[in-house]
């Protein structure tokens, strides 16, 4: 009786607190699950069946009045499973697999007991999930030891339909670095990483804390869509696997190996002079190095296990153009322990730590050796602490519980030193030194999620908290930088431009409460899953203190700011709900739609704009008197027209008074009105079959419109609401020529038209903007794909996808837009692509669109005498050439920033050639006793293409057209993989 009573009152304190706090940030599908039923030979249901479960878990569960059992929050790999009744005989399937995200049916028949004491089956992972609610691909271990890839998660994201990455890495030349993308309809900043299940996501930068060790993972899973009630954002979710120790000792070693030596050339002659640098061979690696190993075990057997890894990469590139080296060096150690603590309980606890440090940061073609910056941790590597507790209330109420504490954080050092000047010199190149960037970022994560099974019903639920806290500072060397004029820039009359910069200081947070609830309903043939998510969103701005920057005659003084507490509060109910019905008996076909709306995850700086302390600083104009291209504190104009009043009366200037500079108030300049949620609505229409056992096919639309974004407009000057495009003129029209003889570009003529502020409508930066939900503007997305997966069996394996995508912003009024000149980064084109420039390292010149085609294809295959072979191969269309250029006349022509004019008259109307990428791996496997070798060779870019993946595409400066970038030439790679 007192074991009933200790129940109830634990599943009251678990709907006690459903109600009273959230849920996880994101999907945490990084376990699977087996769901079976059990029936004698005439059909009927057994309940009372004892069902065991072993491999990388052991577990057993009772059958209940329906003849079922589940097994949950499996950790991914094979398992044994084992039925067993009196009367009747035993039952035995060996190998079952369970995937990340999976629920894996297993239809048991006992016979009566006669001669056999056991009936052994050979187990085949289902190729259709009737419950499954999201549109992912799960990335298999054979799939990520066996195809050639440079080793990088980044790498396995661009092989999903629908993902566009902002590089290509050929052979781990882009490795030790994030790069920058798009999914379905949603960019970068709505990605959730989890490792483990627990949410790890930069707050900050809405990016990965952590780079990994590739062989630390038993799977990947890449979320893209869907209905899942977990799920916290429209986003892509990436999903990592750690592996885990099991009742038998095993572990692995690994060696992987590049050098310059093992690579080819491809530059065209055409471009050696210009991009190949001194050895005319272009970018190179230099140096690739991946080493490490893992070992697992039991402690205790049957119900102690523990794992334990290490791995390291030494990645070291030559940018050839300015000379500049990029070496990153990655070290990653992993710890955990799990135990079966009673039949109900288990625990497990994971230790992961991630430290990367990096030398010439940013090192590409428009930035100088000087000008990189060299990268490391804050008070030591980024770590996460994570504990686990699963505890199963019977036969039917199953609790999983997670807390998490990540430490996370970096330095940029420039390697011209921190009191150094930073200049841009007349090609474009970044020279001298540049910015000094420190920042911490710890979070806390607690999750809870629960299952429940009545009759043909399973009801999900959960909670969760996270907090983030963002501590960041950022000054220039000399407090400011300068750009020298090019050809045909007439903006300063020859004069150096210079932008003044007071030391930056950033301190915020943000809470994220959410609770979700859903019910799975079997039917026959038909799968129902309906739920509903509510998410909270709080963003806070700590309080601060900013310095005053040097050589600026006072005029900025250093500045003390107070926090805001709650400044930004997010609140939405979102529905989900899907569909599948099998069409035939078998199963073997189905049919599915989903509906399902998502909100934006905010980061934890999205209130920062209310602090009293901005980004503060103005352009003036040097007079270069020493000629040195450069511009110093002696040189500054502070009069007449190109000088420090001029650009004031100008608007060049943000984030204080330049009447009152050191005005101080207990508010911001800034105001908060009518704002709200995000808002995605996806619409997904698919069919799946599947053609042989392990192998099976699909099809997707997908339909998303994205509203209900938030934006931060100017406050007129005067109160009479915000300056948007409705308060523009046309001013004129800049004309020219498109390049000619650029492959891929239109050519002939252009007329740009610019804008400037309509009469009596005066722009005042010192006003400040107000946040509101941003007026007749939407975004929608369209996509349709398909993919073939084949798992390994009959000694092969492939994955094979197609997708054409359109992402497009529409405009329904002038209300809708700011500035309605179309610029590079604002192209302003009612139907036109939504554009994404890249901003990860040394990737400043790549703007990305949604490809209408790409195309990805890979495979393993297991020859006689122990060799394997497996390819990789990638193609979709090439990145967009956005030529552009500066306004000409005057100086600003609108709210206190010079434009640079999109020339094209669509974003994506001219197009660098398609991306066409082969690599080929071979490998002999050698066993000795125990022990198993893997010999493997991999070629990169094996046909050793040249495409040109960016180009100079600004008008002014001295290298227009000019190619930037292409892919990295052929290159070897040699490996050492150890089995025991």
């Amino acid at each position: 009786m007192r074991l009933r009573i200790t129940r109830l009152l634990a599943v009251v304190a678990m709907v006690a607190a459903l109600v009273s706090v959230g849920s996880p940030a994101a999907a945490q599908q990084y376990t699977g699950r087996i769901d079976l039923t059990v029936e004698d030979s005439t059909g009927g249901r057994l309940p009372g069946v004892t069902v065991e479960l072993t491999g990388q878990m052991i577990q057993s569960a009772v059958t209940d009045a329906r003849g079922e059992a589940h097994f949950l929050n499996l950790t991914v790999g094979k398992y044994n499973v084992r039925a067993t009744l009196t009367g009747f005989n035993d039952w035995k399937s060996t190998g079952v697999p369970v995937a990340a995200g999976v629920s894996v049916p297993l239809n048991i028949k006992l016979g009566v007991a006669g001669a056999k004491e056991e009936v052994v089956v050979t187990a085949e992972a289902p190729v259709l999930d009737n419950k499954k609610q999201t549109t992912s691909t799960s990335v298999s271990l054979e799939e990520l030891q066996n195809v050639p890839t440079a080793r990088d998660p980044w790498v396995v994201m661009s092989s999903v339909p629908g993902i566009v990455m902002d590089r290509v890495n050929v052979g781990g030349s882009e490795s030790g670095q994030q790069s920058g993308f798009m999914g379905k309809g949603a960019g970068s900043g709505d990605t959730t990483w989890n490792v483990d299940g627990m949410p790890i996501t930069d707050m900050s930068s809405l990016s990965s804390p952590f780079y990994f060790d590739f062989d630390m993972f038993q799977e990947m899973s890449i979320t893209t869509g869907g209905s899942d009630p977990k799920s916290g954002t429209g986003g892509v979710q990436m999903n990592f696997m750690l592996r885990s120790g099991t009742n038998s000792f095993h572990g692995n070693a690994k060696g992987y190996a590049s050098t310059e030596g093992m690579q080819s050339e491809n530059m065209p002659a055409d471009l050696k002079a210009s991009l190949g640098g001194k050895t005319g061979k272009g970018d190179r690696t230099h140096l690739f190095q991946d080493w490490g190993g893992d070992v697992g075990g039991p402690i205790l057997k049957d119900k102690w296990w523990f794992w334990v890894a290490r791995g390291d990469q030494d990645i070291r590139i030559i940018k050839s153009v300015t000379a500049a080296t990029d070496r990153t060096v990655l070290q990653n150690s992993s710890l955990k322990t799990n135990a079966q603590l009673t039949k109900s309980l288990r625990a497990s606890f994971t230790f992961f730590q991630a430290a990367k440090k990096k030398w010439g940061r940013n090192a590409s073609a428009t930035v100088s050796q000087p000008s990189t910056v060299d990268q490391d941790g804050v008070g030591g590597p980024n770590r996460m602490f994570k504990a686990e507790v699963n505890y199963n209330l019977g036969s039917s109420l199953f609790f999983v519980g997670r807390y998490a504490h990540v430490r996370g954080g970096f330095q940029l050092i420039p390697e011209g030193g921190i009191n150094t000047l930073t200049y841009i010199d007349a090609g474009s190149i970044q020279r001298g030194s540049a910015s000094t960037y420190i920042t911490s970022r710890p979070q806390d994560s607690f999750i809870v999620d629960g299952n429940y099974f009545k009759g043909n019903h399973e009801i999900k639920f959960g909670f969760g908290w996270r907090k983030a806290e963002v501590h960041s500072t950022s000054v220039y060397g000399q407090d400011y930088y300068s750009q020298a004029d090019a050809p045909g820039y007439v903006l300063g009359d020859g004069n150096l431009g210079v932008n003044v910069n007071a030391p930056f200081a950033s301190d915020v947070s943000a809470k994220y409460m959410n609770f979700y609830i859903g019910d799975t309903i079997t039917l026959k043939r038909m799968t129902i899953n309906a739920g509903v998510r509510f998410d909270n969103q709080v963003a806070s701005v700590l309080p601060s203190i900013e310095a005053a920057p040097a050589n600026v005659n006072n005029i900025l003084p250093s500045v003390t700011a107070p926090g805001v507490e709650n400044a930004l509060t997010f609140n939405l109910l979102q529905p989900r709900v899907g569909i599948t019905y099998s069409v035939t008996e078998n199963r073997k076909t189905q049919l599915r739609a989903t509906y399902a709306m998502f909100t934006s995850q905010i980061g934890a700086g999205q209130a920062s704009f209310m602090s009293v302390a901005q980004y503060r600083g103005f352009y003036l104009d040097a007079k270069d008197l020493n000629h040195d291209g450069i511009a110093q504190p002696n040189e500054f104009l502070w009069t007449g027209p190109y000088g420090y009043a001029a650009h004031i009366a100008n608007g060049d200037y943000w984030g204080y008074d330049p009447a009152n500079p050191s005005k101080i108030s207990t508010t911001s300049i800034n105001k908060i009105g009518n704002y709200g949620n995000p808002k995605t609505h996806e619409i997904i229409i698919g069919v799946d079959h599947e053609l042989i056992p392990n192998f099976g096919v699909s099809a997707s639309f997908t339909y998303r419109k994205i509203v209900d974004f938030n934006w931060r407009p100017t406050i007129q000057n005067g109160g009479n609401g915000v300056i948007d495009g409705g308060d523009y003129t046309l001013k004129g029209n800049v004309t020219g020529n498109l390049p000619t003889g650029v492959p891929g570009s239109p050519s002939g003529t252009y007329s740009v038209p610019y804008y400037g502020l309509t009469s009596g409508i005066v722009f005042d930066p010192s006003k400040g903007g107000l946040y509101q939900t941003r007026p007749d503007y939407n975004q929608v997305y369209k996509g349709f794909e398909i993919s073939a997966t084949k798992r390994m069996s009959s000694h092969w394996m492939a994955r094979f996808g197609f997708s054409t995508n359109s992402w497009r912003e529409y405009f329904a009024s002038p209300a809708g837009r700011f500035n309605p000149t179309p610029t590079l980064t604002n192209p302003n084109i009612d139907g036109g692509y939504v554009v994404s420039a890249a901003g990860g390292s040394g990737k400043s010149s790549i703007y990305m669109v949604q490809p209408s085609y790409q195309i990805i294809a890979n495979g393993a295959y297991q020859l006689p005498y122990d060799v394997d072979l497996g390819a990789n191969f990638i193609y979709r269309q090439g990145y967009p050439m956005p030529w552009n250029r500066s306004t000409s006349g005057g100086f600003s022509d609108a709210l206190g920033s010079s434009k640079t004019l999109l020339l094209p008259s669509d974003f994506g109307m001219a197009r660098l050639p398609a991306i066409s990428s082969l690599d080929l791996r071979i490998g002999k496997r050698q066993k000795i006793s125990k022990v198993t070798l893997n010999f493997d060779l991999d070629i990169f870019n094996i046909t050793n293409n040249a495409t040109v993946l960016g180009r100079e595409y600004k008008y002014t400066s001295g290298n227009y057209t000019l190619v930037r970038e292409i892919m990295q030439p052929r290159i070897l790679r040699l490996g050492l993989r150890v089995q025991f």
